[in-house]
Protein backbone atom coordinates (compact mmCIF):
# COMPACT_ATOMS: atom_id res chain seq x y z
CA UNK A 1 0.00 0.00 0.00
CA UNK A 2 1.55 3.27 -1.06
CA UNK A 3 1.42 6.23 1.23
CA UNK A 4 1.07 9.77 -0.13
CA UNK A 5 4.30 11.68 0.04
CA UNK A 6 4.11 14.68 2.33
CA UNK A 7 6.88 17.14 1.71
CA UNK A 8 9.28 18.37 4.34
CA UNK A 9 8.05 21.89 3.65
CA UNK A 10 4.53 20.87 4.69
CA UNK A 11 5.83 19.28 7.89
CA UNK A 12 7.86 22.41 8.59
CA UNK A 13 4.87 24.70 8.06
CA UNK A 14 2.70 22.55 10.34
CA UNK A 15 5.43 22.45 12.98
CA UNK A 16 5.76 26.26 12.86
CA UNK A 17 1.97 26.59 13.15
CA UNK A 18 1.99 24.28 16.19
CA UNK A 19 4.79 26.28 17.80
CA UNK A 20 2.90 29.53 17.18
CA UNK A 21 -0.27 28.05 18.65
CA UNK A 22 1.73 26.88 21.69
CA UNK A 23 3.09 30.42 22.07
CA UNK A 24 -0.41 31.88 21.77
CA UNK A 25 -1.62 29.41 24.41
CA UNK A 26 1.13 30.54 26.77
CA UNK A 27 0.45 34.23 26.16
CA UNK A 28 -3.32 33.82 26.55
CA UNK A 29 -2.70 31.96 29.80
CA UNK A 30 -0.99 35.05 31.21
CA UNK A 31 -3.89 37.35 30.32
CA UNK A 32 -7.03 37.72 32.40
CA UNK A 33 -9.87 37.37 29.91
CA UNK A 34 -12.46 36.51 32.52
CA UNK A 35 -14.85 33.80 31.41
CA UNK A 36 -13.22 33.61 27.97
CA UNK A 37 -9.93 32.05 29.17
CA UNK A 38 -11.19 28.47 29.03
CA UNK A 39 -13.10 28.65 25.71
CA UNK A 40 -10.11 30.25 23.98
CA UNK A 41 -7.72 27.67 25.44
CA UNK A 42 -9.99 24.83 24.32
CA UNK A 43 -10.31 26.35 20.85
CA UNK A 44 -6.52 26.59 20.48
CA UNK A 45 -6.07 23.03 21.80
CA UNK A 46 -8.66 21.79 19.29
CA UNK A 47 -6.81 23.52 16.45
CA UNK A 48 -3.53 21.91 17.53
CA UNK A 49 -5.15 18.48 17.80
CA UNK A 50 -6.74 18.86 14.37
CA UNK A 51 -3.37 19.73 12.79
CA UNK A 52 -1.70 16.76 14.45
CA UNK A 53 -4.42 14.33 13.39
CA UNK A 54 -4.67 15.68 9.85
CA UNK A 55 -1.00 15.85 8.99
CA UNK A 56 1.21 13.92 11.42
CA UNK A 57 -1.25 11.02 11.70
CA UNK A 58 -1.99 11.42 7.96
CA UNK A 59 -5.77 11.28 8.40
CA UNK A 60 -6.10 13.88 5.66
CA UNK A 61 -5.00 11.35 3.04
CA UNK A 62 -7.03 8.39 4.32
CA UNK A 63 -10.24 6.94 2.95
CA UNK A 64 -13.75 8.09 3.82
CA UNK A 65 -14.15 5.18 6.23
CA UNK A 66 -11.32 6.51 8.37
CA UNK A 67 -12.92 9.97 8.32
CA UNK A 68 -16.21 8.45 9.53
CA UNK A 69 -14.39 6.59 12.32
CA UNK A 70 -12.61 9.78 13.41
CA UNK A 71 -15.94 11.67 13.37
CA UNK A 72 -17.56 8.91 15.43
CA UNK A 73 -14.74 9.17 17.97
CA UNK A 74 -15.22 12.93 18.22
CA UNK A 75 -19.00 12.53 18.64
CA UNK A 76 -18.48 9.89 21.34
CA UNK A 77 -16.02 12.17 23.15
CA UNK A 78 -18.55 15.02 23.03
CA UNK A 79 -21.26 12.72 24.44
CA UNK A 80 -19.00 11.72 27.33
CA UNK A 81 -18.01 15.33 28.04
CA UNK A 82 -21.66 16.45 27.94
CA UNK A 83 -22.64 13.79 30.47
CA UNK A 84 -19.68 14.60 32.70
CA UNK A 85 -20.32 18.35 32.62
CA UNK A 86 -24.05 17.76 33.17
CA UNK A 87 -23.25 15.84 36.34
CA UNK A 88 -20.78 18.47 37.53
CA UNK A 89 -23.12 21.41 36.91
CA UNK A 90 -26.13 19.84 38.63
CA UNK A 91 -24.39 18.65 41.81
CA UNK A 92 -25.57 21.58 43.91
CA UNK A 93 -29.21 21.44 42.84
CA UNK A 94 -30.42 18.98 45.47
CA UNK A 95 -30.11 19.95 49.12
CA UNK A 96 -28.35 17.46 51.36
CA UNK A 97 -28.69 17.42 55.14
CA UNK A 98 -25.71 18.91 56.89
CA UNK A 99 -24.66 21.26 54.09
Amino acid sequence: MSQPAISRKTYLVIWIALMLLALVTTLIGRLDLGPFNMPIAVLIATAKAALIVAFFMQAKHESKVVHVIIAAGVVWFLILMTNTLGDYVTRGWLPFPGK
